[in-house]
């Protein structure tokens, strides 16, 4: 395990710094449309965007990877972003940003590809679980500790754009200094590709999980800031928020994961699920009554995070239970789809709800899925028995979610679904 980690020790590092860009990004965005007094509405078709070109890149990036090699392929699509997040700063308008988004999107796509085939092409099914367990650790540090740096200057300037520039550039020196050598990329033929109708067909609620899951997280990480900003609480607190939430996820990850591993994972979605909903309508409430007191604020952060994010690990591990062994980067970007489309549609809704009941409108939308979800996953449970386990069963993990701490790749009996 110590060699193994030693040899994408670069790798991670140089991911993890990606994903402290990409979250502070998300924070300055939603700071300067609030300066700049765009409409709630703007920022979740802005935040779609970046999902929307995700959706894209899952579909095209692929053949990249094939093509140019997974060194080259980060370099470039890292280079791209380090740039974009520079051009924001100097054309601030909803629309251009837009379609920054889309493009940032995309090429996030294409690193996560790259990191995930990377990592999984190098772990044994013995050690897969706990190498991805480190993956999606680093990945939860940087997107937590992102938005923490937007305290360190004003959203109103140019200082966070190029701290998030820099942080992007930066993680581009271990990757691509490292002496370990990277996985062969070849094209998938077309017998060994994962399709959506294939990924349904094979577990409707795993498919239904992803897209519900992709809304919350997509409106949680985009409109968090603004949700918290309308609620005019203090400057560091309005990232705080999304920290908050992250670290809770974090916290609830390991013991949520226990769980799955021992019991049908389809329970544990439904326990994670309802509470999530009724935590969420709680928050809603209050902050409809107008209890709006930084505690308050944060206590409802830590119950919404704590039960959206690892939710997505346990879902992921579920779906790969049912999985039979196939192509890394074709299932993986799959996966990234369907992720991608639940929060392309999730944004936009979740903003309507912004503008129609005012910020509850977030967590309203949050316990609305949550409860979707989990009344689907009991239902499902109704419909099909507990399959004994599939052997050898491969992991196509994807870590789109800050969420995303895999489980180990052999567990006992689970759910069907």
């Amino acid at each position: 395990m110590r060699s193994l980690v030693l040899s994408v020790a670069a790798l991670i590092l140089s991911f993890s710094m990606l994903l402290a860009g990409n979250g502070l990004q998300f924070v300055v965005l939603a700071l300067r449309a609030g300066l700049e007094a765009f409409p709630p509405e703007a920022m979740g078709w802005i935040t779609a965007a970046y999902f929307a070109g995700f959706a894209i890149g899952s579909l095209y990036c692929p053949r990249l990877v094939a093509a140019a090699g997974h060194i080259r392929t980060f370099a470039a699509l890292a280079s791209v972003v380090s740039g974009v997040a520079l051009a924001h700063a100097l054309l601030v308008d909803p629309v251009v940003w837009t379609g920054f988004r889309l493009v940032t999107g995309f090429c996030f796509a294409g690193l996560y590809l790259v990191v995930e085939s990377w990592l999984n092409e190098r772990a044994s099914n013995e050690l897969r679980g706990r190498l991805l367990a480190l993956y999606g650790s680093f990945a939860f540090a940087g997107y937590a500790v992102g938005p923490l740096l937007a305290g360190v200057g004003s959203a109103g300037g140019f200082e966070l754009f190029v701290l998030a520039s820099m942080l992007i550039s930066f993680a581009l020196v271990p990757v691509t200094l490292t002496r370990a050598s990277a996985p062969v990329a070849e094209e998938t033929p077309e017998t060994g590709r994962f399709t959506l109708r294939r990924l349904f067909r094979e577990t409707p609620l795993g498919f239904a999980g992803l897209t519900l899951i992709g809304a919350v997280q997509g409106s949680f990480m985009g409109l968090g800031p603004v949700f918290a900003d309308r609620l005019e609480l203090p400057g560091e607190w309005v990232s705080g928020f999304l920290t908050a939430g992250m670290l809770a996820g974090l916290l609830l990850q390991v013991p949520l994961g226990w769980l799955s591993d021992r019991f049908d994972r389809r329970r544990v979605i439904v326990l994670v699920a309802l509470a999530g909903a009724v935590a969420a309508a709680v928050f809603a409430g209050a902050v409809l009554q107008g209890q709006r007191a930084v505690p308050v604020v944060v206590a409802g952060a830590l119950a919404m995070g704590g039960a959206i994010f690892p939710l997505y690990a346990i879902v992921l591990a579920f779906i790969n239970d049912r999985l039979p062994r196939t192509s890394l980067v074709s299932a993986a970007a799959t996966l990234i789809l369907v992720y991608s489309l639940g929060s392309v549609v999730g944004s936009p809704l979740a903003s309507q709800l912004m503008v129609a009941f005012g910020p509850a409108g977030l967590p309203l939308f949050v316990a609305g899925c949550m409860a979707g979800l989990g009344l689907y996953a009991l239902w499902r449970m109704q419909r099909r028995a507990a399959p004994t386990r599939l052997e050898d069963a491969q992991i196509a993990v994807t870590v789109t979610s800050p969420g995303a701490v895999p489980l180990e790749s052999s567990p006992p009996e689970r759910g069907a679904g």
